[in-house]
């Protein structure tokens, strides 16, 4: 059974994710209100995220190869990485020990390098290994949902996951930081590689925050 999926993103007022400054507080207060129980992120978003959490990724330790202990009453959310590529290599133990994550799970496919599968092992790193070339997202996700519980997953990424969960019929609302900002031809469309158009929506909610930004919620209609 597949976990209800939000897409929840910050965006400037022509709809880029790039060439403006996002208000960071306001983006994890709102999605952490979902309190969901994983997000979900692209390798290329957690890769440019690692900024966020250390100006330089700090050397593994032997703490660094063991899972962490999970309290039943943890809140905080399991963070899965779809990295079919293997380039977040040495940079996981930057998100297993962040105060926002409970603990990493990989998505890798059938072409995943096997020494970035050796990486995963060695580290104690659970994984779904799913799909021929890339991550099957929505086998994936039901094997996440069977394995973990998962009942409600939110995407925290870019253009390239988020096109792939709408154009597979994956996402059930979309939640949108309008920010008063244009950032013109230095930005970057959020849904750039979707290739299916015509996706209807349903506006749900709307709200404005601190005076400045626009928080939209959307049902997808199906």
């Amino acid at each position: 059974m597949l976990p209800k999926l939000v897409i929840h993103n910050s965006i400037s007022l022509d709809g880029s994710t790039t060439g403006f400054e996002a208000n960071i507080g306001i983006h994890y207060k709102i999605l952490s209100s979902y309190q969901p129980d994983a997000m979900i992120v692209g390798s290329n978003t957690a890769k440019t995220g690692t900024q966020f959490f250390c100006e330089t990724v700090p050397p593994e330790e032997e703490s660094d190869f063991q899972k962490p202990e999970i309290q039943s009453d943890d809140p905080r959310a399991y963070w899965v990485i779809a990295d079919s590529r293997g380039v977040l290599e040495g940079l996981l133990h930057v998100f297993r020990h962040s105060e926002y994550s409970k603990d990493v799970i990989v998505l890798v496919s059938e072409k995943t390098p096997e020494p970035y599968i050796n990486y995963l092992k060695e580290r104690n790193y659970d994984f779904i290994r799913t799909g021929a070339d890339r991550v099957n997202i929505k086998r994936a996700l039901e094997i996440a949902s069977e394995r973990y519980g998962f009942k409600l997953v939110v995407s925290d990424s870019g253009g390239v996951l988020n096109s792939i969960l709408l154009e597979h019929g994956l996402v059930e609302e979309i939640s949108l930081i309008l920010s008063p900002e244009i950032a013109g031809k230095k930005g970057t469309n959020l849904f750039r590689n979707l290739e299916k158009g015509g996706i209807q929506l349903e506006l749900i909610r709307n709200e404005i925050v601190e005076k400045k930004y626009v928080h939209l919620v959307y049902r997808v209609l199906k």
